[in-house]
Protein backbone atom coordinates (compact mmCIF):
# COMPACT_ATOMS: atom_id res chain seq x y z
CA UNK A 1 0.00 0.00 0.00
CA UNK A 2 2.75 2.42 0.94
CA UNK A 3 4.87 1.53 -2.10
CA UNK A 4 1.89 2.37 -4.29
CA UNK A 5 1.37 5.65 -2.44
CA UNK A 6 5.06 6.60 -2.62
CA UNK A 7 4.94 5.91 -6.36
CA UNK A 8 2.66 8.87 -7.07
CA UNK A 9 4.05 12.11 -8.51
CA UNK A 10 5.44 14.77 -6.16
CA UNK A 11 5.55 12.21 -3.35
CA UNK A 12 8.86 12.92 -1.59
CA UNK A 13 7.05 13.97 1.61
CA UNK A 14 5.00 10.76 1.90
CA UNK A 15 7.86 8.46 3.06
CA UNK A 16 8.80 11.04 5.69
CA UNK A 17 5.25 11.03 7.02
CA UNK A 18 5.15 7.21 7.02
CA UNK A 19 8.36 6.89 9.05
CA UNK A 20 7.27 9.69 11.38
CA UNK A 21 3.94 7.90 11.90
CA UNK A 22 5.67 4.67 12.87
CA UNK A 23 7.92 6.60 15.28
CA UNK A 24 4.83 8.05 16.97
CA UNK A 25 3.90 4.48 17.88
CA UNK A 26 7.37 3.09 18.63
CA UNK A 27 8.37 5.94 20.94
CA UNK A 28 5.62 4.89 23.36
CA UNK A 29 6.51 1.18 23.32
CA UNK A 30 10.27 0.83 23.75
CA UNK A 31 12.61 1.37 26.65
CA UNK A 32 15.09 2.88 24.18
CA UNK A 33 12.80 5.90 23.85
CA UNK A 34 11.98 6.31 27.53
CA UNK A 35 12.60 9.94 28.50
CA UNK A 36 12.82 10.93 24.82
CA UNK A 37 10.59 13.13 22.68
CA UNK A 38 9.73 13.04 19.01
CA UNK A 39 10.15 16.51 17.51
CA UNK A 40 7.16 17.62 15.38
CA UNK A 41 7.69 17.38 11.64
CA UNK A 42 8.95 20.56 10.06
CA UNK A 43 7.89 21.78 6.65
CA UNK A 44 9.94 19.65 4.27
CA UNK A 45 11.14 22.60 2.20
CA UNK A 46 12.42 24.52 5.20
CA UNK A 47 16.16 24.94 5.55
CA UNK A 48 18.14 22.12 7.16
CA UNK A 49 20.31 24.68 8.99
CA UNK A 50 18.45 24.19 12.27
CA UNK A 51 17.90 20.45 12.12
CA UNK A 52 19.89 17.29 11.64
CA UNK A 53 17.38 15.35 9.53
CA UNK A 54 13.76 14.85 8.58
CA UNK A 55 12.76 13.08 11.80
CA UNK A 56 14.41 13.79 15.13
CA UNK A 57 14.17 12.25 18.57
CA UNK A 58 15.62 14.32 21.41
CA UNK A 59 16.36 13.72 25.06
CA UNK A 60 14.22 15.61 27.55
CA UNK A 61 17.11 18.05 28.02
CA UNK A 62 16.96 18.90 24.30
CA UNK A 63 19.96 16.92 23.07
CA UNK A 64 19.65 15.07 19.76
CA UNK A 65 19.37 11.33 20.32
CA UNK A 66 18.27 9.71 17.06
CA UNK A 67 17.82 11.19 13.59
CA UNK A 68 16.28 9.87 10.38
CA UNK A 69 17.06 11.34 6.96
CA UNK A 70 14.75 10.26 4.15
CA UNK A 71 15.74 10.22 0.49
CA UNK A 72 13.15 9.64 -2.22
CA UNK A 73 14.30 7.78 -5.32
CA UNK A 74 17.91 8.67 -4.51
CA UNK A 75 20.45 5.86 -4.00
CA UNK A 76 22.50 5.97 -0.83
CA UNK A 77 26.17 6.63 -1.56
CA UNK A 78 29.29 7.44 0.43
CA UNK A 79 28.82 11.18 -0.20
CA UNK A 80 25.49 11.14 1.62
CA UNK A 81 27.23 9.39 4.52
CA UNK A 82 30.04 11.97 4.54
CA UNK A 83 27.41 14.75 4.57
CA UNK A 84 25.86 13.16 7.66
CA UNK A 85 29.26 13.04 9.35
CA UNK A 86 29.73 16.78 8.71
CA UNK A 87 26.21 17.61 9.86
CA UNK A 88 26.55 15.85 13.24
CA UNK A 89 30.27 16.34 13.85
CA UNK A 90 29.80 18.66 16.84
CA UNK A 91 27.00 16.78 18.59
CA UNK A 92 26.79 13.55 20.50
CA UNK A 93 24.23 11.46 18.66
CA UNK A 94 23.22 7.89 19.45
CA UNK A 95 22.05 6.83 15.99
CA UNK A 96 21.50 8.27 12.52
CA UNK A 97 19.36 6.50 9.93
CA UNK A 98 19.50 7.31 6.25
CA UNK A 99 16.62 5.64 4.46
CA UNK A 100 15.65 5.70 0.80
CA UNK A 101 12.81 4.63 -1.45
CA UNK A 102 15.37 3.86 -4.18
CA UNK A 103 15.00 0.22 -5.17
CA UNK A 104 17.72 -1.86 -3.46
CA UNK A 105 18.88 1.32 -1.64
CA UNK A 106 22.20 1.55 -3.54
CA UNK A 107 23.06 2.18 -7.20
CA UNK A 108 25.37 -0.87 -7.27
CA UNK A 109 27.09 -3.46 -5.11
CA UNK A 110 30.26 -1.36 -5.35
CA UNK A 111 28.38 1.70 -4.03
CA UNK A 112 26.94 -0.39 -1.19
CA UNK A 113 30.42 -1.62 -0.23
CA UNK A 114 31.75 1.97 -0.28
CA UNK A 115 28.90 3.01 2.03
CA UNK A 116 29.60 0.13 4.41
CA UNK A 117 33.32 0.98 4.49
CA UNK A 118 32.54 4.65 5.09
CA UNK A 119 30.08 3.85 7.90
CA UNK A 120 32.57 1.53 9.60
CA UNK A 121 35.33 4.15 9.36
CA UNK A 122 33.10 6.87 10.82
CA UNK A 123 32.03 4.55 13.63
CA UNK A 124 35.71 3.98 14.43
CA UNK A 125 36.89 7.59 14.11
CA UNK A 126 33.87 9.65 15.24
CA UNK A 127 31.72 7.12 17.11
CA UNK A 128 28.74 7.82 14.84
CA UNK A 129 26.31 4.91 14.48
CA UNK A 130 24.87 5.30 10.96
CA UNK A 131 22.36 2.88 9.50
CA UNK A 132 21.67 2.96 5.74
CA UNK A 133 18.61 1.07 4.55
CA UNK A 134 15.52 1.07 2.38
CA UNK A 135 12.33 2.65 3.67
CA UNK A 136 10.09 -0.28 2.83
CA UNK A 137 12.37 -2.85 4.49
CA UNK A 138 12.65 -0.58 7.54
CA UNK A 139 8.86 -0.17 7.72
CA UNK A 140 8.40 -3.94 7.47
CA UNK A 141 10.80 -4.35 10.38
CA UNK A 142 9.11 -1.65 12.49
CA UNK A 143 5.62 -2.95 11.80
CA UNK A 144 6.56 -6.30 13.35
CA UNK A 145 6.57 -4.52 16.72
CA UNK A 146 3.03 -3.21 16.36
CA UNK A 147 0.11 -5.32 17.52
CA UNK A 148 -2.45 -3.53 15.38
CA UNK A 149 -1.51 -2.32 11.88
CA UNK A 150 -4.78 -0.43 11.81
CA UNK A 151 -3.27 1.95 14.37
CA UNK A 152 -0.42 2.76 11.99
CA UNK A 153 -2.81 3.31 9.08
CA UNK A 154 -4.91 5.69 11.20
CA UNK A 155 -1.87 7.69 12.30
CA UNK A 156 -0.43 7.83 8.78
CA UNK A 157 -3.78 9.03 7.43
CA UNK A 158 -4.12 11.64 10.20
CA UNK A 159 -0.57 12.88 9.54
CA UNK A 160 -1.21 13.10 5.78
CA UNK A 161 -4.26 15.27 6.38
CA UNK A 162 -2.44 17.43 8.92
CA UNK A 163 0.51 17.92 6.59
CA UNK A 164 -1.80 18.79 3.67
CA UNK A 165 -3.33 21.52 5.83
CA UNK A 166 -0.06 23.10 6.96
CA UNK A 167 2.19 22.74 3.91
CA UNK A 168 2.01 22.64 0.16
CA UNK A 169 3.79 19.30 -0.22
CA UNK A 170 0.93 16.89 0.41
CA UNK A 171 -1.63 17.61 -2.27
CA UNK A 172 -5.31 16.75 -2.45
CA UNK A 173 -4.55 14.08 -5.06
CA UNK A 174 -2.21 12.38 -2.54
CA UNK A 175 -5.11 12.18 -0.10
CA UNK A 176 -7.45 10.94 -2.82
CA UNK A 177 -5.00 8.24 -3.92
CA UNK A 178 -4.50 7.12 -0.31
CA UNK A 179 -8.28 6.92 0.17
CA UNK A 180 -8.50 4.83 -3.00
CA UNK A 181 -5.70 2.53 -1.80
CA UNK A 182 -7.50 2.01 1.52
CA UNK A 183 -10.79 1.33 -0.29
CA UNK A 184 -9.11 -1.17 -2.66
CA UNK A 185 -7.80 -3.06 0.38
CA UNK A 186 -11.21 -2.86 2.07
CA UNK A 187 -9.85 -0.85 4.98
CA UNK A 188 -12.30 1.42 6.73
CA UNK A 189 -10.70 3.82 9.18
CA UNK A 190 -14.08 5.08 10.41
CA UNK A 191 -14.54 2.05 12.73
Amino acid sequence: MLERHFDTKLSSRLPVIAIYSIYEILITKFERYKHKKLIPLQVHTSSDKHSFGDIEVYTLDNQPFEVVEIKHNIPIDKYLILDIAKKVKKVSLNRYYILTTFQNSFASLEAENEVIDCILELKKTQGIDIIANGIISSLKYYLRFIDNYHEFLEIYTKNLIKDAQKSTEVKNFHLEIWTEILRNHKIDLQE
